[in-house]
């Protein structure tokens, strides 16, 4: 089919919905607050990850136990970081959004009160982590997913981006602070007390107002919540009779997916689809830019710069501020690029039907300009290790570090937002096979860099890190724009026969 047909074709498919019934019944108002609050929610998973890592020594010294030994606790909590999302993701994804958030961050308000009692015992910390981990690394599969819910595609940048630099901009600071009142007390009481708070907040705020808003529960909002469904505030309020409520309660559950053991290796499964695992990689790999600077730099600015703890804490700064406004940008220009395809394909960006979207060429609305981020950051990165390597000023490789950070997430991000967007009836899975790949590439990088960098030095292993990040990122995106629609189209055709 030629161009001009193609283009034709698209428009005649949305001009004959226009009359359907939108996407999404939530108001503006509501989808604003879901925003927030769900960037608010996602630092149970970044805010606990990163604010453990100044408490190591302390922690040390309180069990009577190795440095090795608090870092195992580090390993552990990293495996149930990669495995929770699979499980808890597939089961949002087919039970509903709500029940399995509450579930979740109760599971991880627990094991932080217990983390705020233990004072002795190692086994404990190892358990109460693994169990920490468990309950808030899915968060934010399940906050992906409710964007997908709620926002159409053309639209889902301007959740995406206020969401995500909520979420880097409170955990960007959450370290420093963490760090600072360990040691202001003297132990590790008062952090994960902080943790608690946060939960049980986010728990309350959860459980009184944020909707039921799978698509298989309650369609496009427009269908009535029930039973566990409804939020805490609509039971008070409820007038309804306990006949429309079963009524309710039987026409949801023919509406909701039966959930079975089998449905936690979705996220694996995923990974095998050739639309999806060029999208993968990209996802993984710029991802793994920002992980491998967050290992590098307080090794590098101890050896070379002799900063002390408090100095490297603040040195990390400008990198987590660089990943905050990358996703306000990736968010803004997400919606742009779609808008600019759209158009150029005689379509309206307005036309919210997802149904359609398998012939839409989101690959290339989604990557549109993405190789000139792509050359971007593999010239910062080959800039900063060369930079460390001639010991030039610290202002140098600061600098460089936000912008690295900023360029790394933008594209991440923007990753995410077309795995999500290729997988509309199981987004929290998709979104989960992504977090399982970027925990894998990225423990693979941190376990590499000293060894390469004791062989080769820092300037040349941050060229060949550049290079090799660079190079198949690059080539990921230009098979998604070239072939991604095709596959696409394919798995939904087989998926759908």
């Amino acid at each position: 089919m030629e161009e001009s047909e193609k283009a034709q074709h698209v428009d005649t498919i949305f001009t004959e919905v226009d009359h359907a019934e939108p996407y999404s019944v939530f108001s503006p108002a509501l989808r604003t607050f879901l925003t927030y609050f769900l960037g608010y929610a996602m630092i149970i998973s970044t805010l606990t990850a990163t604010i453990y890592f100044p408490l190591i020594p302390i922690l040390s010294t309180q069990l009577h136990v190795s440095i090795q030994s608090i870092n195992l606790t580090v390993t552990v909590y990293a495996i149930a970081q990669a495995l929770s999302p699979a499980i808890f993701a597939s089961l949002a994804d087919s039970f509903g959004r709500r029940p399995v958030f509450l579930c979740l961050v109760t599971l991880y308000a627990v094991p932080s009160l217990g983390l705020a009692l233990n004072r002795t015992s190692y086994p404990a910390l190892i358990t109460l982590r693994a169990l920490q981990s468990i309950g808030g690394s899915a968060i934010p599969s399940i906050s992906y997913g409710v964007v997908a819910d709620v926002a159409p595609v053309a639209e889902r940048g301007s959740m995406l981006g206020p969401m995500l630099s909520t979420c880097n901009g409170i955990s960007a600071i959450g370290p420093v602070i963490g760090g600072a009142v360990a040691l202001g007390t003297r132990g590790v009481r008062w952090v994960f007390l902080a943790l608690f708070i946060i939960a049980v907040t986010c728990l309350v705020l959860a459980g009184f107002t944020l909707p039921e808003t799978a698509r298989n529960v309650v369609g496009n909002g427009s269908v009535p919540a029930v039973g566990i469904w409804r939020t805490w505030w609509s039971v008070l309020v409820s007038k309804k009779s306990q006949r429309e409520e079963v009524c309710d309660e039987q026409n949801s559950a023919k509406k909701r997916q039966a959930w079975r053991a089998a449905n936690a290796f979705a996220s694996f499964r995923i990974i095998l689809y050739k639309d999806a695992a060029v999208v993968l990689w990209m996802v993984a790999s710029s991802y793994s830019v920002y992980y491998t600077f967050q290992v590098a730099i307080p090794v590098i600015f101890d050896d070379i710069y002799r900063y002390n703890e408090l100095q490297i804490g603040l040195v990390l700064l400008p990198g987590l501020a660089g990943m905050t406004i990358g996703g306000i940008i990736a968010g803004k220009l997400v919606d742009r690029n779609y808008a600019v395809t759209a158009r150029n394909h005689n379509v309206e960006a307005s036309k919210k039907n997802e149904g359609f979207q398998p012939d839409f060429p989101l690959e290339v609305a989604r990557y549109r300009n993405c190789f000139v981020f792509i050359l971007i950051e593999m010239l910062l990165v080959i800039g900063y290790g060369w930079a460390v390597h001639f010991r030039v000023h610290p202002a140098v490789p600061i600098i460089l570090q936000f912008f690295i950070c900023g360029t790394s997430t933008l594209l991440s991000h923007t990753a995410s937002a077309l795995l999500v967007d290729i997988f509309p009836e199981m987004s929290s899975t998709a979104y989960a096979s992504g977090q399982i790949m970027r925990c894998g590439l990225s423990a693979a990088s941190a376990a590499v860099i000293q060894p390469i960098i004791n062989a080769v030095g820092r300037g040349w292993y941050f060229t060949m890190f550049s290079l090799f990040v660079g190079t198949t990122g690059a080539g990921s995106v230009f098979m998604s724009r070239l072939k991604g629609m095709k596959w696409r189209q394919k798995r939904h055709s087989q998926q759908t026969a």
